[in-house]
């Protein structure tokens, strides 16, 4: 529950609403959570009946409700839209990253064309409208919307309903974010899983260098090491002597043509020599640094001991 808070009167009111918004801002659940604590804690300190927050859908032709707050009857809700055909002045002002301040709305220019879908059957007489960018780019607006008698915005009221918005800015910003740090994590598990369990050995190895890097369960089957015994090697220790291609030799050949195929031999570290296929392929990683992903799938013959 949002405590009680005294309406702003003065420079004074507004910073310290704003550093009790920032710091709850900071404090909430989800992005939900947050969007609804910012309406209401609006409505409340400024005394507002209406505070509402619109998104933009991604044709650009519609807002749509994310979240109403009303005061007199403390709740939420959402699910209203509104199309640009019908009020195409006010969509072009929020375009255009314009703050709205109509101390009369049903004649303002820009937000006059809103007073048949929602004005009138609101019993709006006044909005602020700020737009909210998230990378500089319009999301959608947080408007303030006096019901009944309205003399005129004050200072106050402007500037803290602007700073509210950028506190939504920031919250959305953040949740993209999240979301994009959580795809990371789910594409590198993903990865992960997929380099675990895959049928074959892999070793990734620096291309430069030859060194292994990291090393699935496969491998340490195929090999008979441990994954600590083999990180650090260079490929070409775990082939016999004699067993043809050199792996320095391979990964030339993965460098100038970005993969290569050939038959060769590893040997365990038991002794026993197992012909194998080696398929390699060059990734280039971020920073510019450039690994060798290296399957070995053992062919068809016997098994000999060095």
């Amino acid at each position: 529950m949002l405590p009680p808070f005294r309406p702003l009167s003065n420079s004074l009111d507004l910073q310290s609403a704003f550093a009790q918004l920032s710091k709850r801002r900071a404090s909430s659940d989800g992005l939900d959570a947050t969007l609804r604590q910012l309406t209401a804690a609006t409505g409340r300190m400024l005394g507002i009946e209406r505070v509402s927050l619109w998104g933009l859908t991604g044709e650009r032709t519609r807002l749509e409700c994310i979240d109403l707050y009303e005061l007199s009857r403390n709740r939420h809700s959402s699910g209203v839209s509104l199309e640009a055909a019908r009020c195409p002045e006010y969509f072009r002002a929020l375009e255009r990253g314009e703050p709205i301040v109509a101390d009369d709305a049903m004649t303002h220019p820009t937000t006059r064309s809103l007073t048949e879908d929602y004005l009138l059957m609101n019993g709006i007489s006044a909005v602020i409208n700020s737009p909210i960018h998230v990378n500089g780019e319009l999301q959608g607006a947080l408007c303030v919307e006096q019901v009944g008698p309205h003399s005129a915005w004050t200072s106050v009221q402007r500037l803290f309903t602007h700073s509210v918005a950028s506190l939504v800015s920031l919250a959305l910003l953040q949740h993209q974010l999240q979301l994009i740090e959580q795809e990371l994590r789910d594409v590198q598990s993903l990865r992960q899983a997929l380099f675990a369990g895959a049928p074959d050995a892999i070793l990734i190895s620096d291309a430069r260098t030859g060194h292994i890097l990291d090393a699935n369960p496969q491998a340490e089957r195929l090999f008979g090491r441990q994954r600590p015994q083999l990180l650090g090697v260079v490929q070409s220790d775990l082939q016999p002597a004699g067993a043809g291609l050199d792996i320095r030799e391979l990964l030339t050949l993965i460098t100038t043509a970005g993969s290569a195929a050939v038959h060769s031999a590893v040997v365990k570290l038991d002794g026993t020599v197992i012909p194998v296929e080696i398929v390699g392929q060059e990734v280039q990683l971020e920073k510019g640094k450039n690994v060798v992903q290296g399957v070995f799938r053992p062919l068809p013959a016997s098994p000999t001991k060095s």
